[in-house]
């Protein structure tokens, strides 16, 4: 039942024994059952996924307690949400490759390489590798951000075979998460 003016309960937090849980979320008082431990064995991917939430948890940690870095993610925070949770949820995520725009390169100096890519908070950078038929790396740079929201990447070396080469785009976020992308030339 939903008391909106109960003077006892609200600003409550703490354990009521093994029974009830109560937390204050987004200035309201929320009452729950605490969380049970598990005593089967985990699977292999189980492991992994709470190392990954480990992680997050660390990260998050370590921004809040950096005002600047804490700052960034409680400007994208929404109601009921804290830096922490915005923290959480970068490291939890790794950032996405839209798209691997290889239509302007013809392996000359000067054509450009444009790169999709997106994350829940930040890309921090995108690295272009160019890599001829011969398995040879041609290059390896930066692309720059477009204001349209793409990643550019111009070539500056010539690649006399780029028929039969690959184009591989390492994406980075701010807290560290890499995608990888490979386009075939």
């Amino acid at each position: 039942m939903r008391q909106s003016r109960n003077s006892i309960m609200r600003g409550a937090s703490g354990a009521l024994g093994d029974e009830l849980v109560f937390r204050q979320r987004a200035g309201k008082t929320v009452i729950s059952i605490p969380a049970f431990r598990r005593v089967d064995k985990r699977t292999k991917e189980q492991l992994i996924f709470r190392e990954r939430f480990r992680q997050a948890a660390i990260y998050a940690t370590a921004v809040i307690a950096d005002p600047a870095r804490k700052v960034l993610y409680q400007a994208i925070a929404k109601l009921g949400t804290s830096a922490y949770n915005m923290a959480f949820r970068d490291r939890f995520k790794a950032p996405v490759i839209t798209a691997i725009d290889i239509g302007n390169y013809s392996g000359s100096p000067g054509d450009i390489i444009r790169i999709g890519a997106e994350d829940d908070f930040r890309v921090e950078s995108v690295q272009v590798t160019i890599i001829d038929a011969a398995e040879v790396i041609v290059e390896d740079g930066f692309a720059v951000a477009n204001p349209e929201g793409t990643w550019l990447y111009t070539a500056a070396n010539a690649n006399a075979t780029p028929a039969g080469g690959k184009v591989l785009v390492d994406v980075r976020d701010l807290p560290g998460n890499i995608t990888t992308g490979e386009a075939r030339l």
